[in-house]
């Protein structure tokens, strides 16, 4: 019975999140996403009622935090394209950019675990790092697989 019920909740979830998309480009993101709220909403046990408060708050951290990383990696591939013709000075600048930009996410990880707290007993709340990497190990791992077939 609770299986069922994490799979009715995932797929609330999910459906209201292929709603706001309607982009085909972003059907291998939104798998991804579905399958990450299944694995991590049985993991974690949560019930409906902290599934339906957990999940708006997390995807909000998580566009949020995916938007900073976006940045970060902009820059780094900016260095490497470029690399030969930058100053010093030039690579300071960027590199200081680089640690604010990982600092804005560790202010945003801070503040976003307040916000689980609000929906979630800390004894859950502190799961969700742990659970969102090896979620993507079990990806990586299946990726490999199939190549390997």
């Amino acid at each position: 019975m609770k299986r069922l019920i994490i799979i009715i909740v995932s797929f609330f979830v999910v459906s209201f999140g292929y709603a706001q998309s309607g982009n085909d480009e972003n059907d291998g993101y939104e798998r991804y996403r579905s399958l990450r709220i299944s694995f991590m909403t049985e993991k974690m046990e949560l019930t409906p009622a902290e599934a339906q408060g957990f999940w708006p708050v997390f995807n909000e951290y998580d566009r949020k935090r995916t938007e900073i990383q976006m940045t970060r990696r902009d820059e780094e591939v900016k260095i490497i394209e470029n690399y030969d013709a930058y100053s010093d000075a030039e690579f300071k600048k960027m590199n200081d950019s680089i640690i604010d930009l990982y600092v804005q996410e560790a202010t945003l990880m801070k503040e976003y675990n307040q916000k689980f707290l609000e929906v979630l007993p800390a004894r859950k709340v502190v799961l969700i790092g742990k659970l969102e990497n090896d979620f993507r190990f079990n990806m990586i791992r299946e990726f490999r697989e199939q190549d390997d077939d």
